[in-house]
């Protein structure tokens, strides 16, 4: 049922697309493209999950502080308080569309549960670390391994309702990390939230796919 709304929901974002581009507002209509873009890109990940043949995105060396920061102006541009807290710039070979869309559905889940997120970035000479912070309930010790699972939505703390999710934004992030010869992994934030941590190699060997 997901992968047919998911296919189905392709068509009406394409007609939305073309009438976009009527808008006359050049700003609006740029964002209105980009978010449409953004909801292609999340299908397109859904399909590739549920068909388990996602094809990995080449490696190459990116700005991951500039990513960071466009994600926090993304959700600012929403009306969502999202604050970065990092260097300005920090060069790692990554797959920079992936790790977008795996910090974005992190930061989605935190603005869900919490009023505010912080993006913290913290660099070494072999090692990114980036923490995805949120002031809310925070999930029960015995279920953050569970949470990682595909269609899992967390304890009861952090339910989701019938709009906010099937539960895959965790585990396509987990997923992304994975991939990346990196680890997430969870804790608890003081004095209350939880704290994602995603931890990536700077200079990536091979992996297997």
């Amino acid at each position: 049922m997901l992968a047919a709304i998911s296919h189905d929901l392709r068509t009406p974002i394409t007609r939305m697309r073309l009438r976009s581009e009527f808008i006359e507002d050049e700003t609006h209509r740029s964002r209105m493209l980009d978010d449409l873009d953004q909801m292609r890109v999340m299908l397109e990940s859904v399909l590739s999950f549920l068909r388990n043949d996602r094809r990995l995105e080449s490696m190459t060396l990116a700005d991951v502080a500039s990513t960071l920061q466009l994600i926090t102006d993304q959700f600012g541009d929403m009306g969502r308080k999202v604050v970065y807290d990092g260097p300005a710039h920090a060069m790692a070979t990554v797959r920079p569309d992936d790790l977008h869309r795996s910090v974005t559905n992190l930061v989605e889940n935190a603005v869900r549960f919490g009023a505010e997120a912080v993006i913290r970035l913290r660099v070494s000479d072999d090692r990114i670390t980036i923490d995805v912070e949120d002031d809310g309930p925070g999930i029960l010790d015995a279920q953050k391994l569970n949470v990682l699972e595909p269609f899992v939505c967390g304890d009861d703390a952090r339910n989701m309702d019938e709009a906010a999710g099937f539960g895959l934004g965790l585990s396509i992030a987990n997923a992304i990390v994975l991939a990346h010869g990196g680890a997430l992994s969870l804790h608890d934030r003081q004095p209350h939230g939880l704290v994602v941590r995603i931890q990536l190699p700077v200079h990536q060997q091979s992996i297997a796919a």
